[in-house]
């Protein structure tokens, strides 16, 4: 075969290719950005879990902080009890417990057992902190004889 014949071989082989970089280019961004987009996504998804677990904690220990304060109501070292009492309480200076609050409450049921009579106590609280939009709350309660 003369180098003509074979010079225009490959010449009409490289016009049938021609504009196929630019597809595979093209494929390859295309997939590029879908895969960008999909790991913002997990990103957004993967921090807005993190401040739900952080607050969901705070309003924890908001809750905690409103049964114990029931409680030390309830049987105070000294003075009067003030068992069935609510507090409500929103935390202003309380490093940590920014934008949290807590609702808890007392209640006290008599109970005679065959002539002994028994003091049942529930102790309830609603803790929840807001983070922007989102508002999150746990709750705590605590039973108990005397």
């Amino acid at each position: 075969m003369s180098h003509k014949r074979y010079c225009a071989k490959q010449h009409s082989r490289f016009d049938k290719q021609r504009g196929s970089m630019l597809v595979i280019a093209l494929f390859i961004l295309i997939v590029l950005a879908i895969l960008g987009v999909a790991m913002l996504k997990m990103l957004a998804a993967s921090a807005d879990s993190v401040v739900s677990e952080v607050y969901g904690q705070r309003a924890l220990n908001a809750a905690r902080s409103g049964v114990e304060r029931a409680i030390s109501g309830a049987f105070p070292l000294s003075g009067v009890s003030s068992c069935p009492a609510t507090y409500n309480v929103t935390f202003t200076n309380t490093p940590g417990l920014l934008n949290c609050n807590y609702a808890s409450a007392c209640d006290v049921i008599s109970v005679d057992d065959s002539g002994d009579v028994y003091q049942y106590f529930r102790f309830t609280a609603q803790g929840s902190c807001i983070a922007g939009d989102t508002v999150v709350s746990r709750n705590v309660s605590v039973e108990g004889v005397q």
